[in-house]
């Protein structure tokens, strides 16, 4: 066998990338350990010997896994001004090998990932920035010796492996089995409870991880432990899971990752972020189930619900859903498309990213880094004979100009746009030098939506502290407000306390009729434009939400925190 020799830290790390990657099964873990204890070998050099994995295999995956280059250092001769710059026991210890160096850069070959925690305390003691390149074991062991020797030794053929026990706290953790069962605990946890976002993040003198639940961050202290003490090796497992460069830590990375829980099935999306105090994670937790939502269950009026299906079932026209940020847009629209959705329709849809699958739709996610915009993308739909267009968002006039020519040709064309409601995004369209004809003749219907927060029905009880003067100043009349009863959660079990339980849309549909038509060719402003939809019927968002207050659903505080800017 080769020259090998690695510390208990490296090799667990080694194995353990070799499942992630299902090149090792669990009962070839188990046979390992169970051999090298009979034989009084290492868990590699055992998996080497039952021709499970070999050098050229771990180098491979490691390049792969973390985007380093493997380099042959065979083809270097030793340079003495190298021993100057990295101490020889240092080297030694930490099995890494410095082994060219130009400028201000020195270029480290590693045998595993665990080596990585280390680049920054070499990039303090060396003055230089390290360059990563994976190695293999016996070729490091290799010129450790002629490195430290100065000798041209000769790796000897038969030399056993040898195991160095021991484990050093600044090694990051990611091999160890309480950081992979932690992380997996988190991810599984934050799927139980319906979190729609994780936070990972790290201060300078705690770490936290914080759930988004129903709209709102929830810190999870219980966490917070052993986060602090093993952050680094968090971020590392993350990376992993998420293939992304755990070498690189000074800008931001975006990866993904799919994690099984059971027999269900999520997709997380990562950002993750440098920060002063490390870097920080967030994950955005796309449940495929989420994507499964009937348009009759997402709680619309009867009347208003007849209006959409008028909408989203011409043969052409122009729909846009509005909202902020975690406003549920793309679950309606998802909605929408699974109801209009069958075989003698072609669908196609430009997202960023695409967050959930619909079959026998054709679904693209643009890439702004190459240039395939929501632009562009649209360009190539219209050459794609397709009866219905979903664009992701609308950034700017060209999209606004194409998608709506393109709604005025034969297609069904869906997006979004963030205004603050419904009317507001005809004047939208407007500032962003779109005619006002164009809108007119091909804009059909928009609708502004909320998630909110619903009332625990286990603990509802009539929130005194609501006077009527509050109740005016949110646009109750008087006598509404006399008489209004206003509820609120006190917090039991069934709800962990919150008062809350599960989340509603709140929403408004502004159909664009003959008369709103003719209103925006006469250039109405926007108070025009809502004065003449609610004189034909138009309900907005705010009077949907009085409606759920004085049926007990919604909260004030809730009201306040969701619909109050809109006043």
């Amino acid at each position: 066998m080769s020259n090998l020799k690695l510390d208990t830290t490296s090799e667990q790390n080694i194995l353990n990338m070799l499942m992630d990657h299902s090149l090792i099964k669990a009962n070839d873990i188990e046979k390992i350990k169970k051999m090298s204890k009979e034989v009084g070998k290492s868990k590699l050099e055992m998996a080497f010997e039952l021709n499970l994995t070999d050098e050229k295999k771990i180098v491979n995956l490691l390049a792969s896994s973390y985007s380093l280059p493997i380099v042959d250092l065979k083809e270097y001769n030793v340079d003495d001004k190298l021993k100057k710059i990295v101490d020889s026991n240092y080297i030694i210890k930490n099995s890494i090998v410095p082994f060219e160096f130009n400028g201000d850069i020195i270029k480290i070959a590693i045998p595993d990932a665990s080596k990585l925690s280390l680049m920054k305390n070499l990039k303090t003691t060396t003055k230089m920035d390290p360059e990563l390149y994976a190695a293999s074991i016996s070729d490091i062991n290799s010129f450790i010796i002629k490195l430290t020797s100065g000798e041209n030794h000769q790796a000897q053929k038969t030399t056993k492996f040898e195991q160095v026990k021991r484990k050093e706290k600044n090694v990051p953790l990611e091999v160890e089995a309480d950081v992979i069962k932690f992380s997996d605990q988190l991810i599984g946890e934050a799927i139980d409870l319906g979190a729609s976002d994780i936070h990972i993040e790290s201060f300078r003198n705690t770490a936290k991880v914080r759930f988004r639940i129903d709209g709102i961050l929830k810190e999870m202290e219980k966490y917070s432990k052993f986060l602090r003490k093993e952050y680094m090796a968090v971020v590392t497992r993350i990376k992993i899971m998420s293939k992304l460069d755990i070498a690189e830590r000074r800008r931001p990375q975006d990866g993904a990752a799919t994690f099984k829980k059971d027999n269900k099935e999520v997709d997380l999306r990562i950002s993750i972020l440098p920060t002063k105090n490390e870097e920080r994670i967030v994950m955005r937790v796309l449940n495929k189930d989420a994507g499964d939502v009937a348009l009759s269950d997402l709680g619309f009026e009867k009347k208003d619900l007849e209006i959409l299906k008028k909408a989203i079932t011409s043969p052409q026209g122009m729909v846009l859903v509005t909202g902020p940020t975690g406003s549920g847009k793309t679950t309606t629209l998802y909605s929408i498309l699974k109801d209009i959705n069958k075989p003698s329709m072609n669908i196609l849809t430009a997202e960023d990213p695409v967050e959930y699958e619909l079959e026998g739709v054709g679904q693209v996610q643009v890439k702004d880094d190459i240039g395939y915009t929501f632009e562009e993308a649209l360009r190539s739909f219209l050459r794609q004979d397709p009866e219905v267009i979903l664009v992701g968002e609308i950034r700017d006039k060209i999209t606004v100009d194409i998608s709506l020519k393109a709604a005025l040709t034969g297609h069904l064309v869906f997006s979004t746009l963030h205004t603050n409601d419904a009317p507001s995004s005809i004047t939208r369209l407007l500032n962003m030098g779109t005619p006002n004809y164009l809108i007119s003749a091909a804009l059909t219907l928009i609708m502004a939506q909320r998630l909110a927060r619903k009332t625990c029905l286990d603990c509802k009880v009539i929130d005194e502290s609501i006077t009527s003067q509050l109740l005016i100043s949110i646009g109750f009349s008087p006598e509404q407000a006399n008489r209004a009863k206003v509820y609120k959660g006190k917090g039991c079990d069934k709800c962990n306390g919150s008062g809350y339980k599960g989340r509603q849309g709140i929403y408004e549909i502004l159909d664009v009729n003959k008369s709103l038509k003719a209103a925006i060719l006469s250039n109405f402003t926007q108070e025009e434009l809502v004065a003449l939809a609610k004189k034909n019927g138009f309900r907005t968002m705010q009077k949907m939400g009085h409606d759920l207050l004085l049926s007990g659903e919604l909260t004030y505080k809730e009201y306040e925190r969701v619909l109050s800017t809109e006043q």
